[in-house]
């Protein structure tokens, strides 16, 4: 379950809205009819879309359920598209409809591998990652000046740092912090690790990802 703090939700959700609409005015405006008019509904879908991409492929890990569901909603929706392209097609009193602009019959399309191609480019991911940065540079300072108690608190129930929600922390010996926020495939999870002088240890099956100078994803594999 995914768990927002109310401004980095209206954050995300602003920015959708204003790329969405923007985007939906371009084709407007390339197309330069009013006789070519987006749909109501697919502007909304577009919105609702690009929303779900956002949210659901910025955490630090891949989640598979996920990704299915994604799958088939985009191939549902390209079909979609193909037959009403299809029937225009074919329907000669929509011939007019269907010599509309190419970029008019690319919106679709683009609404729908858009999204994709930027949680599949980590740009979701880092977006919330740098909105939640300072929460969890905080969240690492408590944890190395022990006002975590680790040993109590290791698999702790699920903490609200910044966007994430922290459900494992760990605190290794050479001083660098890890916390898992999401599942990673099916069996592994996945998180971040907080390690300024150095990269973090390997530990068994573990990986990382460098982020920045201090922080890296951390995949924790089994």
């Amino acid at each position: 379950m995914l768990n927002l703090k109310p401004i980095g939700l209206r954050l995300i959700v602003t920015i959708s809205i204003a790329l969405v609409l923007g985007f939906c005015w371009i084709i407007k405006l390339f197309v330069g009819s009013n006789s070519y008019t987006l749909s109501r509904l697919v502007i909304l879908m577009s919105l609702i879309w690009f929303i779900l991409c956002a949210i659901g492929f910025s955490d630090a890990g891949s989640n598979i359920p996920l990704i299915v569901v994604s799958v088939y909603i985009s191939l549902a929706w390209v079909m979609i598209w193909v037959i009403r392209l299809w029937r225009k097609r074919f329907r000669k009193s929509d011939l007019n409809t269907l010599k509309r602009p190419l970029l008019y019959w690319l919106l679709i399309p683009s609404a729908i591998v858009l999204p994709l191609l930027l949680g599949y480019l980590d740009v979701f991911s880092l977006i919330r990652f740098k909105l939640s940065e300072q929460a969890l540079c905080s969240y690492v300072g408590n944890v190395r000046a022990g006002k975590v108690d680790l040993a109590f608190e290791f698999d702790h129930p699920p903490r609200q740092i910044g966007l994430y929600t922290v459900t494992v922390t760990d605190l290794l010996p050479d001083g660098t912090v890890r916390f898992i926020t999401s599942s990673h495939g099916i069996f592994d999870k996945a998180g971040f690790a907080h390690s300024p002088k150095h990269s973090p240890p390997v530990l068994g099956e573990d990986s990382y990802k460098q982020i920045n100078q201090q922080w890296w994803y951390y995949y924790q594999s089994w």
